[in-house]
């Protein structure tokens, strides 16, 4: 091959794209999926800001009913925790009789105070469908007293129980308040 030729020409050209698509493959190719993973992240973490100022407000809403109206009906109703546990115990017992699902387990779990109230937790485990965790979990978040789900999980059962009523295994974390007495 001659310098100049057509011949060289194309294989100098060749050469070119050859080393311009090594370089995409060494270089581009992993910086435009970091690019695509940061983007992806990126919108992840919108929906979990709007999600988080959606419940923000929620939060911010029962506050200010329960310091204009602390007898709305937003607290449980109790004077000790024992029997605030034992009422939010029989609410969700009732939610849950009422979808035909299970109950595994249920138990009070230690309170905390905070500012003028005191939270109430329980922790329950219960086999149901999916159509009747929606309506438990719908009952619960527009019911009352005001209900906060913690630690939620949803574990469908094996492959073997294809066809069963209560196809899921749930394990949720309820928070309710009461006033402390002053």
């Amino acid at each position: 091959m001659k310098p100049g030729s057509p011949a060289s020409r194309i294989a100098a050209l060749a050469l070119l794209i050859a080393a311009l698509a090594i370089a995409y493959v060494v270089a581009g190719w992993p910086v435009q999926r970091g690019y695509e993973r940061t983007l992806s992240a990126i919108g992840d973490r919108r929906v979990a800001l709007e999600r988080l100022a959606g419940s923000n407000a929620r939060d911010s809403a029962v506050a200010t009913a329960l310091q204009n109206r602390p007898d709305s009906g937003l607290l449980v109703e109790a004077t000790t925790d024992g029997s605030a546990a034992a009422l939010l115990q029989t609410h969700l017992q009732r939610l849950i009789e009422d979808q035909a699902a299970q109950l595994v387990s249920i138990e009070a779990l230690e309170g905390e105070t905070q500012g003028a109230y005191r939270a109430v937790r329980v922790r329950a485990q219960f086999a149901i469908g999916h159509d009747g965790l929606g309506h438990v979990l719908h009952a619960l978040e527009e019911g009352r007293p005001v209900v906060f789900l913690d630690n939620l999980s949803v574990n469908a059962r094996s492959a073997r129980a294809f066809g069963v009523e209560r196809p899921l295994d749930v394990q949720v974390e309820l928070t309710s308040f009461r006033a402390l007495e002053n």
